[in-house]
């Protein structure tokens, strides 16, 4: 899957589930620090890229190195993609 698509599902998902704009979403940017998710947010992400991406995601997994931004989730999305 392309980091296109992933980004696409992962912004569907947002867009979807916290009602905000998809141009409020910033790439690069912590959703926890810009308030459209709060740590409860950040597990039912965890959930839907589990999910999504038939990925294993590990308590381990649940830092600021892979959930600071979306664009980390599409990098630790494809790390676990191509683990597997």
């Amino acid at each position: 899957m392309s980091n296109a698509a992933t980004l696409e599902k992962i912004l569907a998902f947002v867009v979807d589930t916290y009602m905000v704009e998809i141009e409020e979403i910033p790439l690069d940017e912590s959703l926890i620090d810009e308030g459209i998710i709060d740590s409860f947010g950040l597990i039912e992400l965890a959930s839907f890229l589990e999910k999504a991406f038939l990925i294993p995601i590990t308590d381990t997994d649940l830092t600021r190195d892979n959930f600071g931004s979306v664009n980390r989730m599409i990098a630790l999305v494809h790390r676990k993609k191509s683990n597997a």
